[in-house]
């Protein structure tokens, strides 16, 4: 019997691991409606995405984890890589004229992914298919990754193979700019606390708030910021985490001298981050 070929991937933001050298593959003809495979020998396995994701949870249930959520968005994404591998047929991440996992991801869902991961695999049946994942060390630790909370599974059945795209996220809700402002400003006042500092008197500016959704519009924190702006320090940043100033701020939250500050802060997804990033701007006197 088929011993399971296998392949997986992780990337955190803009980050990947590379696979293993594969054959050259050829251009495959990318489906981005989600509709099933146009041919009487290929079709989805419902049933099998269902089964694998199962033994998946039972498998994080062992090991003290929490359930993988099925999220559509990332099944639509899974099942579409699926329908490529079959249709090569050979295991890739990613094809000629194929997005990106990020892209491909961020395409279907609206949950903001922090990290993601896919394993994909060829396989006779779903046993095997997860027997061998399991026993793989870099499929099993995207299996039993304690950050992943959402997942995508697609199964397209070719006459007796099963080509198999497990998708993966760490996913979370995205906040409104008035709940990223006040997790933004309430991390500066910690900061300050910490040192043994006042707290810092919070201002509210729409010009920073502007200044922040210009920054993502531009996907980049290279360019001049609105003439409204006569701060005497000001931070720009991206982060995944609005609960969470980076330290490298602390230099200009800590002096001493300051007494006020705004923040603005836009969540936005780019080229640069597909999967969303909050865009923020601090601006201290």
């Amino acid at each position: 019997m088929l011993r399971a070929l296998l392949a997986s991937l992780a990337i955190v933001l803009a980050s990947a691991t590379v696979p293993a050298k594969a054959p050259k593959p050829k251009p495959v003809s990318y489906r981005s409606d989600g509709a099933s495979p146009n041919s009487s020998l290929m079709s989805y396995d419902a049933e099998a995405e269902q089964q694998l994701l199962m033994l998946a949870n039972q498998a994080r249930a062992r090991a003290g984890l929490p359930p993988l959520q099925r999220d559509e968005g990332l099944t639509q994404a899974a099942r579409q890589h699926a329908f490529a591998l079959a249709s090569q047929p050979q295991l890739s991440h990613q094809f000629s004229g194929e997005p990106s996992l990020a892209l491909r991801l961020a395409a279907g869902t609206t949950l903001h992914l922090s990290r993601a991961g896919e394993n994909v695999a060829l396989g006779t049946t779903v046993e095997r298919v997860h027997e061998d994942l399991m026993l793989s060390p870099r499929h099993r630790d995207n299996l039993l990754n304690p950050g992943y909370n959402v997942a995508g599974f697609g199964v397209i059945r070719s006459r007796d193979r099963l080509y198999v795209t497990q998708d993966f996220g760490e996913g979370a809700v995205t906040y409104s700019s008035q709940k990223s402002d006040e997790m933004v400003a309430a991390s500066v006042n910690r900061m300050r606390v910490s040192a043994g500092l006042a707290q810092l008197q919070r201002v509210e500016d729409r010009a920073t708030q502007t200044a922040a959704c210009s920054l993502a519009e531009a996907n980049t924190l290279n360019i001049p910021l609105p003439r409204e702006i006569t701060s005497r320090y000001v931070l720009r940043y991206t982060t995944m985490q609005p609960e969470a100033v980076p330290e490298s701020a602390s230099k200009i939250i800590e002096v001493r001298s300051i007494q006020k500050f705004s923040e603005g802060t836009c969540y936005s997804r780019t080229i640069t981050y597909p999967n969303g990033v909050y865009w923020v701007v601090l601006t201290f006197f």
